[in-house]
């Protein structure tokens, strides 16, 4: 299973296209063939899965759902506007225009990883999404003793 820790900082070019962190991308199995999923995340942003992540979570999903109507549910909602990109050979990953647009992304980027994903946030709608759960995250810290 991949796993995605801290964030870096990047830019959007005219094209839809950002730059894919190397370190981001030393992360990614043989399996995952430099193949990402792209998603409409729960908040303001892009939900990225490497191909082996994407797979794992489609099957968690299955066996989670208590039918079948519930997985068409969920699997319409979340393949919509969803993307299959590969990075480029210059390391760059293509973004759709409806994802560039949902997430709120302008030329400046954030690239966070989240576990066996990456999210792609508008920096301003990160410092807000930081700002809003900050009580929050400090109360489950603590109770946690981290």
């Amino acid at each position: 299973m991949n796993g995605f820790w801290g964030s870096v900082n990047s830019t959007l070019d005219n094209k839809g296209r950002i730059n894919f962190p190397a370190r981001f991308r030393r992360n990614l199995q043989p399996e995952d063939e430099d193949t990402l999923m792209l998603v409409r995340g729960t908040h303001p942003c892009i939900s990225v899965y490497p191909l082996t992540s994407w797979r794992y979570l489609i099957e968690d999903i299955r066996r989670k759902v208590q039918t079948e109507r519930e997985f068409g549910l969920i699997s319409r909602r979340l393949m919509y506007q969803a993307g299959e990109q590969k990075i480029d050979k210059q390391g760059r990953l293509n973004l759709s225009a409806d994802l560039i647009e949902y997430a709120n992304l302008d030329s400046e980027i954030l690239i966070v990883g989240y576990q066996n994903k990456l999210e792609i946030w508008n920096p301003d709608k990160y410092q807000q999404f930081v700002e809003a759960t900050e009580t929050d995250y400090q109360n489950i810290v603590r109770d946690l003793d981290i």
